[in-house]
C-alpha cells in the first residue's frame, strides 16, 4: 500500500465510490488490524465491481464520523449467485493508494481508542486481559490435518508447557504455512494438561481451546485453502489399472 501522495493517481478517475460503514470501534479496530493494514479490504455487496476496475473507498471511522478516501482496485469478485454461507457476495479490493494525512486520522483514532479502553479497564475491579497465542503450522498439511480434526469442530490443542487457566479468554492467531496472512479466532480454555499430568498420561503438556465463534470471512478463508489442497490432491491416492 503506498501511503505517498504527490497530487497525481494512477487512474484520475475512478468509476464508483464506496462508503463503508463499522458497527462501532472494535469492528473497525479489527478490520484495520488484520486487513486494511496490510492493503486490503473485502466489502460485502450483491452487486460487485468488476475485477481490475478502479474504485474510491470511503471508510468512516466509528463515533467521529470522519471519512478518510483510498484509491482501491477489485482483485477478487463473489457474486451473489456463487455466494455461500460463509463466503458472502462482495468484492476484494486492493488498497493502491492511502494519503499520509488520512493514514494520521486512522492511526490517532485507533491509538486514541485503545489508550482509553486500557484507562477503563484499570478501573474495573478485577481487570480481564485476554491472552494472545500464535499458531504458525509446519506445512500444508499440518494445518490440513489440525482443521480436519479439530478447527472444524470449533477449538484446538496447543502443546505448550506453560497452559493457560481454565475459563480464561484467549485468541489464537493462526499463521498461513504459505501466505503469512493471520486468522484471528477468539475462545476460551476449557482444558488443560499441565507438565506433571502429561507425564504421568504419556501425552503433550498444553491446553484445548474452544472457539467462541468462527467469523465466517475467517472461516471461508481457511475452508478455500482447505477445498484447493483437496482439489490439488485429488486422484493422487488411486491405483489406475489397466487392461
Amino acid at each position: 500500500m503506498d501511503s505517498r501522495d504527490d497530487g497525481r493517481r494512477a487512474e484520475p478517475r475512478v468509476k464508483a465510490k464506496l462508503k463503508v460503514r463499522f458497527k462501532n470501534a472494535e469492528s473497525f479496530i479489527n478490520e484495520y488490524t488484520h486487513n486494511i493494514s496490510k492493503g486490503g479490504v473485502f466489502i460485502r455487496t450483491t452487486q460487485p465491481r468488476a475485477l481490475r476496475e478502479r474504485v474510491e473507498v470511503v471508510l468512516i471511522i466509528p463515533e467521529e464520523e470522519t471519512e478518510v478516501s483510498a484509491l482501491g482496485e477489485v482483485i477478487h469478485v463473489v457474486t451473489p449467485d456463487k455466494a455461500t454461507e460463509y463466503m458472502p457476495a462482495g468484492m476484494g479490493i486492493q488498497i493502491v493508494e492511502l494519503k499520509k494525512e488520512d493514514q494520521e486520522k486512522i492511526e490517532s483514532f485507533i491509538n486514541s481508542r485503545l489508550k482509553r479502553d486500557e484507562q477503563g479497564m484499570g478501573r474495573r475491579e478485577h481487570q480481564r486481559v485476554e491472552a494472545r497465542i500464535r499458531v504458525k503450522f509446519e506445512s500444508k498439511k499440518a494445518l490440513v490435518e489440525e482443521y480436519i480434526h479439530n478447527i472444524s469442530h470449533g477449538g484446538i490443542f496447543i502443546a505448550t508447557t506453560k497452559p493457560r487457566q481454565v475459563g480464561e479468554s484467549i485468541s489464537v492467531i493462526l499463521i498461513h504455512p504459505e501466505t503469512e496472512q493471520e486468522m484471528l479466532l477468539r475462545g476460551e480454555v476449557v482444558r488443560v494438561v499441565s507438565p506433571e499430568e502429561a507425564k504421568k498420561q504419556q501425552a503433550q503438556p498444553g491446553m484445548g481451546i474452544k472457539f467462541s465463534a468462527l467469523e465466517p470471512y475467517v472461516k471461508s478463508q481457511i475452508d478455500e485453502f482447505i477445498r484447493a489442497e483437496a482439489r490439488k490432491n485429488a486422484g493422487k491416492e488411486l491405483i489406475i489399472e489397466e487392461s
